[in-house]
């Protein structure tokens, strides 16, 4: 089960700006308190037109249990990461309740998480506001590849059956797996196969762009600073896959990093490949790691394969690294092949 603790390390990904351009963003729609922010708004409008082929009573089989919904549900809370928003807005469902940072993302339309009802005011690594969501009177809870407790989906399945995935929540989650069953939940299992279709088509347009990226091999790592390097793109993972996607071929060192992605700096030159791209926080962080002797030698870095993404610099297209570890939709991942196409890889494919 994932604690607390690693909750909160995911979070080191999003942008340290997130929670201020957030609030920007969504202004009036926060509240400190939903009743006080309109439950009684019709409920009108919130999905599309039920599809038909969705069979209730409904058993959701997640990594903390099954849940029954016993009708089709019409007002949504999401919790968690990106993801479970992206879904639900790729099949232009409103939610009643979310969290404050989603708007930050690139790829978030803006205007839809306007029209939410209710947006509190707590972020990712805030205790679940069992109090808020409950008031929103939702009809499920929406929490994709997020890694709560299993206390925590306890209390909410208090409030209404929660949705998750069916293995425990990791960098090697299915978003696949996340559309449907939100659009089986949902009734809305055709619209759902229609946004995975349209996605890969997108990420397949992109390879197809880029034939000098078949058969070459990347390596993704991203530089924690004091506790140092995770080694990203491992064996199994989101990003290899993506990567696979988009034509290159698998790396096989990343097998040596399944079970534990840290890098030591004594295996530094498991950091190898005919693409090295690795990840910074600051300024600090890129500076100290690249004037290292060791770092210096490693071929990708002394061929001029290497590329920094720095989430200090603008335009870097930082954000990409978090949709290739817990942030993969079928909104994130387009956008994500196109920015490292056109950033990251411009440069270092020889």
């Amino acid at each position: 089960m994932h604690s607390t603790t690693a909750k909160r390390r995911w979070s080191r990904l999003i942008p340290v700006v997130a929670a201020t351009a957030a609030l920007a963003l969504v202004g009036c729609s926060s509240s400190e308190n939903p009743e006080e922010g309109g439950t009684d708004s019709p409920t009108a409008g919130l999905l599309p037109d039920a599809e038909g082929t969705t069979q209730y009573p409904l058993t959701v089989d997640t990594w903390a249990g099954d849940f029954v919904i016993e009708e089709r549900p019409e007002r949504v809370a999401v919790i968690g990461f990106n993801t479970g928003l992206d879904a639900l807005q790729a099949l232009d469902v409103t939610p009643v309740y979310a969290l404050t940072e989603d708007p930050v993302w690139e790829w978030r339309d803006t205007d839809y998480f306007s029209q939410i009802e209710f947006v509190d005011g707590a972020t990712r690594s805030d205790p679940v506001n069992f109090e808020n969501i409950a008031n929103t009177n939702p009809d499920v809870i929406i929490s994709l590849n997020y890694g709560l407790e299993q206390t925590d989906v306890d209390r909410l399945t208090d409030i209404a059956p929660y949705v998750d995935l069916s293995t425990v929540p990791g960098d090697k989650a299915d978003w696949r797996e996340g559309q449907r069953v939100v659009g089986e939940v949902l009734d809305l299992q055709t619209a759902a196969e229609a946004v995975i279709d349209e996605a890969d088509r997108r990420i397949a347009d992109v390879a197809a762009a880029h034939p000098e990226y078949e058969g070459k091999t990347v390596t993704i790592a991203t530089d924690y600073a004091g506790s140092g390097i995770d080694y990203y793109s491992v064996a199994g993972g989101t990003a290899e896959s993506f990567m696979t996607d988009l034509g290159f071929t698998p790396n096989p060192i990343a097998a040596e990093f399944t079970d534990d992605p840290a890098v030591a700096d004594e295996a530094l030159e498991k950091l190898d490949g005919d693409i090295l791209i690795v990840s910074y926080f600051d300024d600090a962080t890129q500076q100290a790691r690249e004037s290292s002797g060791l770092f210096q030698r490693l071929p990708p870095v002394v061929d001029g394969r290497y590329h920094a993404v720095n989430d200090a610099q603008p335009n870097s297209g930082s954000q990409a690294t978090w949709v290739l570890r817990r942030g993969a939709s079928a909104l994130s991942l387009p956008w994500a092949a196109d920015t490292i196409s056109d950033i990251w890889l411009a440069d270092v494919v020889k």
